[in-house]
């Protein structure tokens, strides 16, 4: 048994400091790889591949995670990071499908209007926190997940004018859920 003297004399622990450059976020950063690709695929008319490199994208997503707790490497940072991730690659392929007919015109600037706001929101609660952190919400990582859902039905040609009007209503939803979550609630510590 530890005596309390003993326990109040044990110097308090340290905070431990992870790198930025650790094998999550190189996960993370290799998303950008298959970009290149997929102008290539969608470019030439090759649905197969665009899908595929599309995929391969959403799927180092998830890894991105699994890296981060078997490395035992998050951080502030990476969650960051993650998330401009999302927004930059999800919405260049979104661009780049609507660019190229691929998926209509209208929900596909409505729904990069709305990351686009909810990009800005989060900027707003990174300063009304104070530091560098990232707004946590399950429906927008849901949001987004089915936003890489809806990319690969376009580049799959599967209904995708039915498909994107019926996620726009959705993600007006979300993004207004979590605008009075950012903005109003009580920020915490």
């Amino acid at each position: 048994m530890i005596a309390t003297a003993d326990v109040a004399s044990s110097p308090a622990p340290t905070p431990r400091v992870v790198s930025k450059i650790n094998p999550a976020n190189a996960v993370t950063a290799s998303r950008f790889l298959t970009l290149p690709p997929f102008v290539w695929a969608v470019y030439n008319g090759y649905h197969q591949w665009a899908t595929l490199f599309i995929l391969i994208c959403g799927l180092l997503d998830k890894l991105d995670g699994l890296a981060a707790k078997v490395f035992d490497c998050r951080s502030n940072f990476g969650e960051l990071f993650d998330a401009i991730t999302d927004g930059i690659c999800y919405g260049f392929a979104l661009i780049i499908v609507m660019a190229y007919g691929w998926a209509p015109l209208i929900p596909c600037f409505i729904l990069i209007l709305l990351g686009g706001v909810n990009s800005g929101l989060r900027a707003v609660y990174i300063k009304r926190c104070g530091r560098n952190v990232n707004y946590k919400s399950y429906a927008m990582e849901r949001v987004v997940g089915f936003i890489a859902y809806l990319i690969g039905m376009a580049t799959a040609n599967f209904l995708p004018s039915i498909m994107f009007w019926t996620f726009v209503p959705i993600m007006v939803i979300v993004v207004a859920h979590d605008a009075k979550r950012m903005l109003l609630d009580p920020v915490p510590t």
